[in-house]
C-alpha cells in the first residue's frame, strides 16, 4: 500500500514492464543476427561464383595461348561428383606442363550440376555433361545457398557473365576457302601496233615558168568489174523428231510419325532444371531438335539436334532464369512435331 501511494518517479519498473522489454530486445537481436548471418552467407555465395568465373577465364586463356587444337591439351574446369568441389586442369606453375588442382567451395554450398567446361584455341567452348560432349555450347552453372542462388553463364564463344539473363546465339562453325584469284582474272586484250599507211595526195604538181602548158596526163582507163558468181542455195537439213521425255515417277509421300514426350508438361522453380524425354513412333531414326519460346528466359540443352532411333529417345534439359511465367519448348522433327507447356513459378 505505502509503495502504491508513492510517485511514479520513485516506484520504478514493473515485472510485467521489464519481461516486455525483455521480448522486444530479444526479438530484434534475433533478427539482427538472422540478417547478419544471411549476409555473410550471400558474401561467401557471391565470392565462391567470383572465384569459380575467373578459373573459366584463366582456362580460356591458356588454350587460346597455347593453340590448344587437341583434346588432351585443353584447359577445362571439371565439376566433381559430390558437387561440392571442382578441378582445375592447366599450367598452374609455369612449367609447361597440365596440372590440376581441386578448388574447394565453402561450407553449405554446392553446385546443382556436374559438367565440364574446356575451351579449343579459338577459345570457344567444348562442354560435357551426361556423357555428352558438345561443341561452341551455352553453358549456365549454378551455386546455391540454401534458397539462394547465383548462376555463371558461358556463351558459345567464351564471354563469361554472373547472374545475366542473356543467352547469345550459338556461334557457327566457320570455313574459308580462297581460290586462285589470279588464275580465274580476265586478261586485258593487247591494242594491235599496226598503223595505217598515208595515202599520198594524186593531185599534186607545179606550173611551169615559162607559160606553155603542160602535157596532160592521161586519165587511166576504169578497171571492169566482174559480175560475181551467184551462191547456191543450201538444201535445208531435215529437223529430227524429238523423243518424248519419259514420265517421271512420283516421289513417296513422307512419314508421318507421333512425337511422345515425358512428361506432357512442366512446373520449374526460378534457376530450376528439369529433363523431358522425347520419342518417336517413326520405323527409321528421326532427327528431333528442340527449340525455347523464349530463351533469355528458358535455357534448353543441347542446342543441336539429337537422332533417335527407332523405339529410342533422347533426353533435354531444361534451365530457368530469373523470371516467372508460362513459356513452352517445342520438339520438331521432319515427320511431325510436339509443343510441350512450360510453367515458372516461385
Amino acid at each position: 500500500m505505502k509503495n502504491k501511494q508513492l510517485p511514479r518517479a520513485l516506484r520504478g519498473f514493473s515485472t510485467v514492464e521489464l519481461i516486455i522489454t525483455a521480448t522486444i530486445l530479444t526479438i530484434v537481436t534475433g533478427l539482427g543476427l538472422m540478417g547478419i548471418t544471411r549476409a555473410k552467407a550471400s558474401i561467401r555465395l557471391s565470392g565462391s561464383a567470383r572465384e569459380f568465373a575467373s578459373y573459366i577465364e584463366k582456362a580460356r586463356v591458356y588454350s587460346i595461348r597455347r593453340h590448344a587444337d587437341e583434346a588432351s591439351k585443353r584447359a577445362n574446369v571439371a565439376i566433381n561428383d559430390d558437387k561440392t568441389s571442382y578441378n582445375v586442369s592447366m599450367d598452374l606453375d609455369g612449367d609447361g606442363g597440365m596440372d590440376t588442382r581441386t578448388i574447394n567451395l565453402p561450407s553449405g554450398i554446392k553446385f546443382e550440376t556436374v559438367e565440364t567446361i574446356a575451351f579449343d584455341w579459338r577459345g570457344r567452348t567444348w562442354n560435357t555433361a551426361g556423357g555428352t560432349t558438345e561443341p561452341n555450347a551455352q553453358v549456365s552453372i549454378t551455386l546455391k545457398y540454401g534458397t539462394d542462388a547465383v548462376s555463371i553463364d558461358v556463351t558459345g564463344s567464351g564471354d563469361i557473365t554472373i547472374d545475366s539473363k542473356v543467352f547469345d546465339d550459338e556461334v557457327p562453325q566457320v570455313h574459308l576457302n580462297v581460290g586462285d584469284l589470279a588464275a580465274g582474272a580476265t586478261p586485258v586484250p593487247t591494242p594491235d601496233p599496226t598503223t595505217a599507211a598515208p595515202t599520198p595526195d594524186p593531185t599534186g604538181g607545179t606550173t611551169p615558168v615559162d607559160g606553155t602548158n603542160p602535157t596532160p596526163t592521161p586519165t587511166p582507163a576504169s578497171t571492169p568489174v566482174s559480175t560475181p558468181t551467184p551462191t547456191p542455195t543450201p538444201t535445208s537439213t531435215p529437223k529430227p523428231t524429238p523423243t518424248p521425255k519419259p514420265t517421271p515417277t512420283p516421289t513417296p509421300t513422307p512419314e508421318v510419325c507421333s512425337i511422345t514426350t515425358s512428361p506432357s508438361s512442366l512446373s520449374l522453380t526460378l534457376l530450376g532444371t528439369g529433363t523431358i524425354k522425347v520419342s518417336h513412333s517413326s520405323s527409321s531414326s528421326v532427327s528431333i531438335s528442340a527449340t525455347s519460346s523464349k530463351s533469355s528466359d528458358l535455357q534448353v540443352t543441347p542446342t543441336s539436334a539429337q537422332t533417335v532411333k527407332a523405339g529410342g529417345s533422347a533426353t533435354f534439359t531444361l534451365k530457368s532464369k530469373k523470371a516467372i511465367g508460362i513459356y513452352s519448348v517445342t520438339f520438331t522433327a521432319p515427320c511431325g512435331s510436339k509443343t510441350v507447356p512450360v510453367v515458372v513459378i516461385l
